[in-house]
């Protein structure tokens, strides 16, 4: 029996009426990014004056079909609801409305507002209308493949539509612009070559002049004053804030001091510096882009750290920019973000650094790279940044998508397909203002934290589908665990984790933690997995809001399942008990998940999982379910049939295999034609070895197409396709081809 979400949660039939005459003042506001959309709605001061009323959503597609529901909108203030529409098609419009349920009958009782909007189009770069070739050692005006100029030739040049090329070699340069913009059909791009090595560098390598000081410290003399990134071969050194903290190396770990133009460096085993490749950053900036519609791609950037706030690429007040298949190799941030910044892409890139085996403190008390890779930077008022698909490691933070303060009344920010591993603390920052954030489908391993949510001001922000893994790793002396609450800072808004998978799998990691202090306005949890080594469940902030439920909570550790603070008896051993004591997980459960390979970081569920088909439908979440019902977790088991055929003499010979097991009222339908014949068809239980010879109008040397499906009450569910060519006699050919 299908299950479906009770409580608030409830997608009313109000939310499927037909339009009814506006009464209230409320407003609708629709903002796409390429697969969700956000709804906001404001209300007028009289509409709610008691705020006790909720907003249902429902779109379609425009002007076709029925309204679908969605997930329901959460009250931000007592004039504002603010939601989002999921897995939406990129550069297409969508009719939206929203209906009101005010229980005491005000002017918004049964009142609808609605709008139309598209989503984003993807990105499609046409072809330049002119090219300007330049490298390293270019000059002149020329700018062609065979007479390159220099780069601040071209980029002095380009105009919309435009685009440079960087052939191979490494430009030792920074604090660049792009004097002009580009437009929407004709952006300018700024790109390496494909499968190119075409390198932007903000460190040198000397020569450097090294004088020993004693103790193992050795001085030089650097151009560029207080350089923050050193490197030695390929190792970042670690900044210390004294020479005499440098002197007695108080973290454990190699570093350097920088005083104006004086570097200090000690080394382990204190190796004089000469002896090794050594790198001083001596740019801020690769770029600083004030402009919209820059694009910037196969690029690699690396060394940028001379100064504070130092950031390979700068996007302040800057608009429909894309950074695509770029490199980000030790700076001390790849890319900074602020201001009126509306509609950047960041995508298919790499970051890293060489950090994470970094002392937790040491990071803390100094090192000022609690950066990594991106960093929206206060303040941000801008909208609709996208980070998608790109790879995070080795740094302290992965990167953050929130300012501390922002104007915008939604971000809409989307960052999702992202794999975050090898970091010190957080795989994801969300902490600071953000609303209408959505993190879904991202993968976190070998971190501290997955996500932090410590705090989210305004919200709300939904975490959904994200796999979270081998937590608690790097150097410090704390527990790991997938999401981080607790804060000293003021109350976040609504949560929502969805249709994750988390296990600590490392000693000591909880499956879920919730510590103190911290306060939010909802926390709301379904369909989750929580494994942990020791605690499934740890809550030590009782306090606060708790909607969990539907989740599966797991541990290795006998004869524990739960700690809660402010029980007589912390400790709850069993499911039954947690329910008993906290009125929490009433639907879950306490099973062993049943993943596929833990160590191959498989998390798809086996097909005896008995978490397949355990969750409970969520309108607007997961509507896209296979099976009875949502499985629980990040990863929906597909039923899956592989079909497959061998030829004979007139005949054609079937076997096939499912993945999952069957109910007992399935019946096969097979179906196969020629392209000049017509369909013919079998329908039966058909053989219990799942096997069949088809041999009714199957004649030699012509190809037939087979499809076999799986049929449940007359409903095809499963299903695969193949051609096959009959033959009287062996020979050479491809005689089975599959779809």
């Amino acid at each position: 029996m299908k299950k479906e979400i009770t409580g608030w949660f409830v997608v009313l039939a109000l939310a499927l009426l037909p339009v009814c005459p506006v009464r209230a003042a409320a407003s609708l506001d629709l903002y796409g990014t390429f697969h969700a959309m956000g709804v906001i709605v404001t209300l007028g001061a009289a509409d709610d004056p008691d705020g006790d009323a909720t907003a249902y959503v429902a779109y379609r597609v425009s002007g076709s079909g029925a309204y679908q529901p969605g997930f329901p909108l959460s009250r931000i203030t007592n004039t504002r609801f603010v939601g989002s529409l999921f897995w939406l098609t990129p550069g297409e419009a969508y009719d939206v409305r929203v209906t009101f349920d005010d229980p005491d009958g005000g002017p918004l009782d049964n009142t609808t507002v609605s709008a139309t909007a598209s989503t984003r189009a993807e990105i499609v770069i046409a072809a330049p209308n002119h090219t300007y070739y330049v490298s390293p050692s270019g000059s002149g005006t020329t700018c062609a493949s065979a007479a390159p100029c220099s780069l601040a030739t071209g980029l002095s040049l380009a105009q919309a539509g435009d685009e440079v090329v960087l052939l191979d070699g490494v430009y030792a340069q920074g604090e660049m612009t792009v004097p002009r913009s580009g437009t929407a059909g004709a952006p300018i791009v700024i790109r390496g070559q494909p499968g190119g090595t075409a390198v932007l560098n903000g460190g040198y390598t000397g020569p450097f002049t090294w004088v020993a000081q004693g103790g193992g410290v050795y001085r030089t003399a650097v151009s560029a004053p207080d350089p923050h990134l050193v490197m030695a071969g390929t190792q970042r050194l670690y900044p210390y804030q004294s020479l005499s903290d440098l002197q007695g190396l108080v973290w454990g770990i190699p570093g350097f001091y920088a005083s104006d133009t004086a570097l200090y460096v000690r080394l382990a085993g204190n190796v004089n510096p000469g002896s090794v490749a050594m790198v001083v950053s001596r740019y801020n900036h690769a770029f600083v882009v004030e402009q919209n519609y820059i694009y910037f791609l196969d690029l690699t950037f690396r060394h940028y750290g001379q100064g504070d706030w130092a950031k390979a690429i700068y996007l302040n007040n800057a608009s429909d920019c894309l950074v695509q298949g770029c490199t980000f190799a030790v700076n001390d941030l790849g890319i900074g973000i602020k201001r009126e910044s509306h509609r950047n892409l960041i995508q298919d890139n790499t970051f890293y650094d060489t950090i994470f085996d970094w002392p937790w403190d040491a990071v803390k008390e100094g090192a000022q790279l609690e950066t990594g890779g991106i960093r929206l930077y206060d303040p941000v008022d801008g909208r609709g940044t996208v980070i998608r698909q790109n790879v995070f490691h080795d740094y302290f933070d992965g990167f953050g998508a929130c300012p501390e303060s922002s104007a915008a009344v939604t971000n809409e920010t989307d960052v999702y397909e992202n794999l975050v591993y090898r970091v010190g603390d957080d795989g994801m920052e969300t902490d600071g203002r953000c609303s209408n954030l959505r993190i879904w489908r991202n993968t976190f391993h070998d971190v501290l934290v997955g996500i932090s949510l410590a705090p989210v001001y305004d919200g709300p922000v939904y975490a959904i589908r994200n796999v979270i893994y081998n937590t608690g790793a790097g150097s410090n002396e704390y527990s790991g665990f997938p999401f981080k609450f607790n804060s000293g800072y003021d109350q976040s808004g609504p949560m929502f984790l969805f249709h994750n998978t988390a296990d600590a799998a490392l000693p000591d990691g909880n499956g879920f933690a919730l510590f103190s202090p911290g306060s939010w306005t909802q926390l709301t949890a379904r369909n989750n997995i929580w494994a942990g080594t020791e605690y499934a469940l740890y809550n030590a902030n009782p306090t606060q809001p708790l909607d969990l439920d539907y989740d599966n909570l797991y541990t290795t550790l006998s004869g524990e399942l739960a700690w809660w603070a402010g029980l007589s008896d912390r400790h709850l051993n069993t499911l039954a008990e947690l329910r008993a004591a906290t009125g929490q997980e009433m639907h879950g459960l306490n099973v062993a998940p049943g993943f596929v390979n833990v160590s191959a970081g498989d998390f798809t569920l086996d097909k005896e999982s008995n978490l397949i088909d355990a969750g409970v439908i969520i309108h607007g979440i997961n509507d896209d379910y296979a099976g009875s019902a949502p499985d629980i977790g990040a990863l929906e088991f597909e039923p899956a049939l592989a079909l497959y055929a061998a030829p004979g003499n007139a005949a054609i010979r079937l076997n096939w295999e499912v993945n999952v097991a069957l109910p007992t009222a399935t019946t096969w339908h097979v179906e196969y034609y020629t392209q000049t014949a017509g369909v013919y068809t079998v329908t039966d239980p058909l053989s219990a070895t799942r096997s069949l010879i088809l041999t009714d109008h199957v004649q030699n040397y012509q190809w037939y197409t087979v499809t076999l499906h799986a049929t449940l009450a007359e409903t095809f569910w499963l299903g695969d396709t193949v051609r096959v060519m009959p033959t009287d006699r062996f020979v050479y050919l491809p005689l089975v081809m599959r779809f």
